[in-house]
């Protein structure tokens, strides 16, 4: 393949020199295996970064495990009900899901992969279990259905944490041995067409966190609860979606 064709299936900017734009080729993955959040957005300015960090003694593991704070913090904000709970949430995801980007390009970059990574990898994809619970103690709080002060939201949230981790660390050692076989039936219809890859982004989490920034701005010019209707339609998404998933990977067991 030609080098001009290997750089058009990258993310670029225009102000990308020849450099970067080799550097992309080696470090990031063509479109077809990108969300659309990352192609368009974080996967633009990700290279930059990579390339700093390459000069510095910053592994991808460290990396990899700064991702995994940053979601787990991202359910602790969302639990607030509060605006700036919110904005704390949607930065701290967007930095987890950042580094996500970061540690698979430095590992490329400094040729240090590893199973480490691939471990800590899906610790990171059983972090929505904490989110999740956060989006539903933020619903409770903002529609005033519960009173609850933050030492005992922040309990039920960290047993969250410790029980989601307590389940996935024996699972997550298991699977990296199995990461060829990655893609349930459902990750495979994401990339069947532009409208599934749209539906994808918008009934999951780089949409919710998109949209809950717009919700946010827009509440303040119109006077309607539209983040507690965001997050109680989300979390009834997440439920059909899960049911959905549920009886196509069963079906594809049989």
């Amino acid at each position: 393949m030609k080098n001009s064709d290997m750089i058009k299936m990258r993310p670029t900017l225009p102000v990308d020199s020849d450099r970067i734009r080799q550097l992309r080729i080696h470090c990031q993955k063509p479109r077809h295996l990108e969300e659309i959040w990352s192609w368009y957005v974080l996967r633009r300015i990700s290279v930059y970064v990579t390339l700093m960090l390459g000069r510095t003694r910053v592994t991808p593991n460290g990396i990899s495990w700064s991702s995994l704070l940053f979601f787990a913090m991202t359910g602790w904000f969302l639990m607030s009900g509060e605006v700036w709970g919110y904005l704390a949430a949607i930065l701290c995801y967007n930095l987890g899901y950042l580094c996500d980007c970061l540690d698979g390009e430095l590992a490329r970059l400094k040729e240090m992969t590893g199973r480490v990574g691939v471990f800590v990898d899906t610790l990171i994809r059983a972090m929505s279990i904490p989110i999740l619970t956060g989006v539903s103690l933020a619903f409770l709080r903002e529609t005033g259905r519960v009173e609850i002060d933050l030492l005992p939201a922040t309990l039920i949230y960290g047993a969250t944490v410790i029980g989601t981790l307590g389940l996935l660390v024996p699972l997550a050692y298991n699977y990296v041995g199995l990461k060829a076989d990655e893609n349930d039936p459902v990750s495979e219809m994401r990339t069947s067409s532009a409208f599934m890859e749209w539906l994808a982004f918008f009934t999951g989490m780089p949409g919710f966190f998109a949209l809950l920034l717009v919700m946010i701005l827009a509440e303040t010019v119109i006077p309607f609860p539209l983040v507690s209707l965001l997050l109680i339609v989300f979390l009834g998404v997440t439920a059909l979606k899960t049911l959905v998933r549920l009886y196509l990977t069963t079906s594809k067991l049989k």
